[in-house]
């Protein structure tokens, strides 16, 4: 899943397979609602794993059972990741 900032309050979320688009991009509020959206939206069957990309970072690979319980978490460790990448490159 693709998560990306379209204006401040707006993010977009896109599932894809092998860069092919699974269901249509949706938007939220929030990231951690974008990752639940996008992780239930995945037709039963389809994927058993996933992994959640923001900000040219990764949250690794999630069973897809616990991506939507663990949306805040996850969402969370992304934006802690992406500070910390840009305190490393203010040098």
């Amino acid at each position: 899943m693709q998560i990306d900032k379209v204006q401040s309050g707006v993010y977009q979320a896109e599932v894809l397979c092998r860069g092919v688009q699974v269901v249509d991009p949706t938007h939220h509020e929030r990231i951690s609602d974008a990752i639940r959206a996008g992780a239930l939206a995945v037709p039963d069957g389809y994927a058993y794993f996933m992994e959640v990309r923001y900000s040219e970072l990764s949250s690794g690979t999630i069973p897809l059972g616990l991506v939507a319980e663990q949306a805040d978490a996850i969402a969370d460790r992304l934006v802690a990741l992406m500070f910390e990448m840009r305190l490393i490159s203010e040098g």
